[in-house]
């Protein structure tokens, strides 16, 4: 079992050494804020080691419309260690929101969305593998 971390709006996993898993708290704010604690949090508790990024939202999730306003990735240098991203939000109306904001702010890794973490994991897995793999 992996050891849970407490980083604020969020707890973070770490199953394998190349999947960080991010779980929100029950009422969080999908904004600028909490995208940047949960970076720093990964970039820390990886190494800065490249790996792969499961968000998971809770049900009630919602969105601070001003994160559509820029590149909350710009200049964290996470696009050096995060080479897929797998987001779970079971709310529809926020997981388009987020939809949205990596429509507009491109990032060069694969960004997919999930309703579920299930299936989340289970595109994520392979993506592990093909890190692995080089």
């Amino acid at each position: 079992m992996p050891e849970v971390i407490d980083i604020g709006p969020a707890t973070l996993e770490k199953p394998r050494p190349d999947l960080i898993v991010v779980r929100f708290r029950p009422g969080s704010l999908a904004d600028g804020n909490n995208l940047l604690i949960s970076v720093a949090a990964r970039k820390e508790h990886c190494g800065g080691r490249p790996h792969i990024a499961v968000l998971i939202a809770p049900e009630d999730s919602d969105f601070a419309p001003s994160i559509l306003g820029r590149n909350q990735y710009l200049g964290t240098g996470a696009e050096t260690f995060t080479k897929a991203l797998a987001v779970v939000c079971p709310n529809p109306t926020v997981r388009n929101i987020i939809e949205l904001y990596f429509a507009m702010h491109l990032v060069s890794f694969p960004v997919q969305y999930f309703s579920n973490e299930a299936a989340a994991m289970e595109w994520a897995h392979p993506q592990c593998v093909a890190l692995q793999q080089g």
